[in-house]
């Protein structure tokens, strides 16, 4: 399969289309579509999970009412099996809770016509030290066998910075 060309419009339309699924609390549910009964992996602030049943019961768990989200930037890239690699930096703020920034890397899949998430990975930047943090960042590897050893197909790298007045 070849590369999409669309690849940045997916990624921007997907991420636009999953945090309004997710912000609503009503409509959180129907996020269970976009994941593949058993070959969808999370990993949630370090906790890994496999299948859709698993994602939502994670997702489902959480109990925040209330979410105000600025997206800075979304970065995608087309993967050779007609896949988007995504990786979202935001700021995030839940119910009255301190706004936090956050990092979200998602990898759709292709099946038929549209698109499923395989892979989708969500951390708070928050450090723990008393001295002035430098910028959080986040750094994304696509890695290929290569004979005995791996090669790094895909590399995203973002500072945690954000335009906010």
């Amino acid at each position: 399969m070849a590369l999409n060309p669309q690849y940045d419009a997916i990624g921007k339309g997907f991420v636009q289309q999953y945090y309004t699924l997710f912000d609503d609390p009503a409509q959180r549910a129907n996020l269970a579509n976009m994941y593949n009964v058993e070959s969808s992996f999370m990993t949630f602030e370090g906790v890994q999970l496999q299948g859709a049943v698993k994602i939502m019961e994670k997702l489902n768990s959480l109990t925040f009412q209330k979410i105000g989200r600025l997206i800075t930037s979304v970065d995608s890239q087309p993967m050779f099996d007609g896949g988007v690699l995504i990786n979202v930096l935001g700021r995030l703020q839940t119910d009255e809770d301190q706004p936090h920034a956050y990092f979200q890397t998602f990898v759709l899949k292709p099946i038929g016509n549209s698109f499923y998430v395989e892979h989708d990975m969500f951390r708070l930047a928050l450090h723990d030290c008393d001295d002035d943090p430098p910028h959080p960042y986040m750094q994304t590897f696509v890695l290929k066998p290569l004979g005995d050893s791996f090669f790094v197909q895909h590399d995203i790298f973002r500072l945690g910075i954000h335009d906010v007045a």
